[in-house]
């Protein structure tokens, strides 16, 4: 595509819009989609609860479906073989690599030059407004 204004600079390649038919069949696949994980969740917190059976006598609540180890160890195995973020995301920017720690900077010296210690004279409390309070070694505040 070229400049209408500015006679032969490039611009870059056009395309065409999606025609009413594509945007009707996209919209279709990405309803459908949604639909299926929205049945995924709800069959995932199905099996998450847990549930008992009933009873007519008191006694240990016993679950209403067990599950054997192997049955465990396969179902955990399939859940450690996804990767849950390609899965939640697949075509959205992949996120960038920790960043590595470079050189650590150290704060600025301070520009305030620092305050002469007088002897006998130790700084007791700050003060109104933030002024400091130096009692004497006579016991005066300054």
């Amino acid at each position: 595509m070229f400049s209408t204004e500015e006679r032969g600079r490039y611009l870059g390649s056009a395309y065409l819009a999606a025609t009413v038919e594509q945007r009707r069949a996209l919209s279709s696949v990405r309803e459908k989609k949604a639909c299926a994980l929205k049945a995924d969740l709800k069959a995932a917190e199905k099996l998450r609860r847990t549930r008992y059976t009933a009873t007519t006598t008191p006694g240990a609540p016993r679950p209403r479906r067990t599950v054997t180890s192997g049955q465990a160890e396969a179902e955990i195995a399939r859940a450690t073989g996804v990767d849950l973020a390609a899965r939640a995301l697949p075509d959205w920017i992949p996120p960038r690599e920790p960043r590595t720690p470079g050189p650590v900077r150290l704060p600025a010296p301070s520009r305030r030059p620092a305050r002469r210690q007088t002897p006998g004279r130790q700084l007791l409390r700050a003060g109104r407004l933030g002024w400091p309070v130096y009692v004497t070694a006579a016991g005066s505040v300054e």
